[in-house]
């Protein structure tokens, strides 16, 4: 009796499917693409919020850099002034985590009076002796443009500075005439500096007719000297 061989036809090994991996790396890339956002989202809003503070506590000249949850604030401040509360509002916003203050302190009133000292250096360096006038006329003389170019422009330079425009006169003439003529020259110089962009509120015109020659009124060379204009710095 012969012995029967018996044979199984086992099935193939079935392939992975890719199906499962490529769900786990589309995952892991949402993932990664909502991390990112909110290391963007987080951040932005950190800066706002410390920003609507900031501008709610009326610092207009600080301004506020975010590195990561960090907050440096910069610019300049009055060393009279104290940042200690809105500090603490800062640190107060949710998920801030230092906040440093790196602003520059400066003494407003010492800050004043070195820019004016400047303002007052710069205006000596003007020869505002070349500006002069035509002999009864309120209409300046050839070359004096440059000198008043000059004020324009460091009038421009200076906005909150004031100057008061003097005219004067010779002695030639009843003294209410060269009275008003002296306010008519300095008028016209106002208007001849605001027509070059200076503002009206930064000049006075003045008018003192002869009352305060610097030269000899008995010759000509004196009285084109004294028909002049002079500007003084008005505190």
């Amino acid at each position: 009796m012969s012995a029967h061989t018996l044979h199984f036809n086992l099935p193939d090994a079935e392939r992975p499917s890719i199906w499962p991996w490529l769900v786990v790396l589309l995952g892991s890339v949402c993932l990664v693409v909502l991390i990112a956002r909110s290391m963007t989202t987080i951040p932005a809003s950190l800066l706002h919020q410390a920003q609507e503070k900031i501008s709610a506590a009326g610092f207009s000249d600080m301004n506020v850099a975010i590195n990561g949850r960090d907050l440096e604030l910069t610019g300049s401040i009055d060393q009279r002034l104290s940042v200690a509360l809105l500090l603490e509002q800062l640190r107060e916003i949710q998920g801030v985590r230092i906040v440093r203050d790196n602003m520059t302190r400066f003494d407003p009133v010492e800050t004043e009076l070195q820019q004016t000292r400047l303002f007052l250096q710069a205006l000596a360096r003007i020869d505002t002796s070349s500006v002069a006038f035509q002999q009864g006329s309120n209409t300046v003389t050839p070359g004096s443009d440059i000198a008043l170019n000059q004020v324009a422009e460091l009038l421009r330079s200076n906005p909150e500075k004031r100057l008061r425009i003097e005219g004067h006169t010779d002695n030639t003439g009843p003294d209410s005439v060269n009275l008003r003529l002296s306010q008519e020259r300095a008028e016209a110089v106002v208007r001849y500096l605001e027509a070059r962009n200076v503002s009206p509120n930064q000049l006075i015109a003045k008018g003192y007719g002869a009352t305060q020659p610097i030269a000899d009124n008995a010759s000509e060379t004196g009285r084109a000297r004294n028909r002049r204009i002079e500007i003084s710095y008005v505190d």
